[in-house]
């Protein structure tokens, strides 16, 4: 295994240990690169929020998960729905 392989591994071992919260503030740190894509910390925390809320709402049987092949299924199909009008 190559070396950057195996100190990936070995940081990924010590983050299962962290609490929830430690790994919550990992997240939000690993979110922050300098070449991220969002437009602003503003809007990027924003979306962290949103996820958040949407991964609770999964957890708690508030909200159900769709599979991707019926989302891109029935997009097909609104699709067709347009261009026939």
């Amino acid at each position: 295994m190559a070396r950057k392989a195996r100190k990936a591994e070995e940081l990924y071992k010590e983050a299962l240990t962290l609490s929830a919260e430690e790994r919550e503030e990992l997240k939000r740190l690993l979110s922050m690169q300098e070449d991220s894509l969002w437009a602003s910390p503003e809007i990027e925390q924003a979306w962290m929020e949103e996820c958040d809320r949407r991964e609770k709402a999964v957890a708690e049987g508030k909200m159900a998960l769709i599979p991707a092949n019926e989302v891109f299924q029935s997009v097909r199909e609104h699709l067709a729905k347009n261009e026939e009008k």
